[in-house]
């Protein structure tokens, strides 16, 4: 038996490691006297797994967590008990228990789909509408990446780029996939998106937001924790 649940890392804790989100999650856990069940051996450890990890810089709305259990809690009584013991700034959304976890896949192996959004700046902000029907009018978008000890490696990431749209406040919001399929990382976007415009400036890591992820299921994607998700296995 299993909880998942979503949760949200705000901007203030932009800045912490996805190895000390972990460990605030499993110091609240433990506080909370939350029913986490733990590995064996001589350094037991709780059984706790994270979606993808987030960039240090960069926040995040739509962010998972499973937690393997040793007797049953209804997801509204982990939110609520977790949330007591959780700093400002990070929360869990919602939760759901999953009293079966056979064949369940997991989360970095199940989450396929990935929204940002950039805050767009100087040129970008300006002609943002026009830049972004450039850009999926594109057959290809071809980036170079450098890999440690190996040679730089082109990509096309055009097939990886499944939506883009122009949202309130500036922003621009690109839905793309993620893990193992194939990753797209928005700074890529943002060069891509030079290479139309060389005026368009350099964005940083804060300036991207990953506000959810998703699994792809045909012409939609869905959240992990909906039926059609936990049903399929």
């Amino acid at each position: 038996m299993l909880i998942r649940a979503k949760f949200a890392r705000d901007y203030n804790l932009r800045y912490i490691s996805h190895l000390e989100i972990m460990d605030t999650f499993r110091k609240g856990i433990r506080r909370a006297g939350l029913p986490g069940a733990y590995s064996q051996g001589f350094n037991p450890t709780l059984n706790l797994s994270l979606s993808q990890p987030l960039p240090v810089g960069m926040a995040g709305g739509g962010e998972y967590l499973d937690l393997e259990l040793t007797r049953p809690i209804n997801g509204e009584g982990f939110k609520a008990r977790l949330n007591s013991f959780l700093p400002e700034g990070l929360k869990i959304l919602d939760a759901r228990y999953i009293p079966d976890q056979t064949g369940l896949k997991s989360l970095q192996a199940l989450l396929n789909r990935a929204e940002y959004h950039i805050s767009a700046r100087g040129k970008l902000k300006e002609k943002r509408e026009v830049l972004i029907e450039k850009l999926m009018a594109k057959n290809k978008i071809i980036v170079i990446r450098k890999r440690r000890n190996k040679p730089d490696r082109e990509y096309d990431i055009r097939p990886l780029i499944f939506e883009a749209k122009v949202l309130k406040d500036n922003k621009i919001s690109f839905i793309v996939s993620t893990g193992s399929s194939g990753n797209v990382r928005p700074e890529e976007i943002v060069k891509a998106l030079q290479t139309l415009e060389p005026e368009v400036p350099d964005h940083s890591v804060i300036d991207f937001y990953r506000s959810g992820l998703f699994v792809e299921k045909g012409d939609k994607i869905i959240s992990p924790l909906t039926d059609q998700v936990l049903e399929e296995r």
